[in-house]
């Protein structure tokens, strides 16, 4: 064994040529997306964490603009119920106006003829400021001495509502709500 064959390749005349040369772009082409798929996961992987980030930031931004609204909310709360509070003084205030001025004019509008035989006022509890009148009075002419009384309680700033009256024998009966007329 003494002859060495260096080359067992023979020639072949049926056997194409290589591949053109722009084939060999190809291995390049492969590695250059390979690089570039490894650089949009960066991208996108950097771009999540900013995300996340971001996110965390507006979780926060909400908490407190929710924290700020209850406290707003709060506050508002407060304001109406003070609100509610003096209203109810202002009711109580109009609830506490004097009625002796009102029953000193009744009493003054009598005249000789008539005479008082009840009165009463009562105040609605629900509506301060309305005063249930009942009014008796003994005499033949209670209507014109009910005119003229009401002639003296409206020169108080007080309107009749839902004015009931009943003439009896020798009486008229009358009733009305007071309501304050602020002028």
């Amino acid at each position: 064994m003494e002859n060495i064959i260096h080359d067992l390749k023979t020639e072949r005349a049926n056997v194409s040529g290589g591949l053109p040369p722009a084939f060999k772009l190809v291995p390049i082409a492969f590695y250059g997306c390979v690089l570039l798929s490894g650089l949009l996961c960066l991208f996108f992987f950097l771009s999540f964490r900013t995300h996340k980030a971001s996110e965390e930031i507006w979780q926060e931004r909400l908490q407190a603009a929710q924290a700020e609204q209850s406290t707003i909310v709060g506050k508002q709360t407060e304001i109406v119920e003070i609100a509610q509070r003096a209203e109810g003084i202002a009711k109580w205030l109009e609830g506490c106006r004097p009625i002796q001025p009102v029953t000193v004019a009744i009493g003054r509008s009598m005249t000789k003829n008539s005479s008082i035989a009840e009165l009463s006022l009562d105040r609605n509890p629900e509506i301060p400021a309305h005063t249930f009148m009942q009014l008796k009075i003994n005499g033949d002419n209670g209507s014109q001495q009910i005119e003229t009384t009401l002639d003296a309680v409206t020169a108080l700033n007080f309107q009749t509502y839902s004015a009931n009256q009943v003439k009896g024998r020798n009486a008229t009966d009358f009733q009305a709500t007071l309501i304050w007329n602020d002028k």
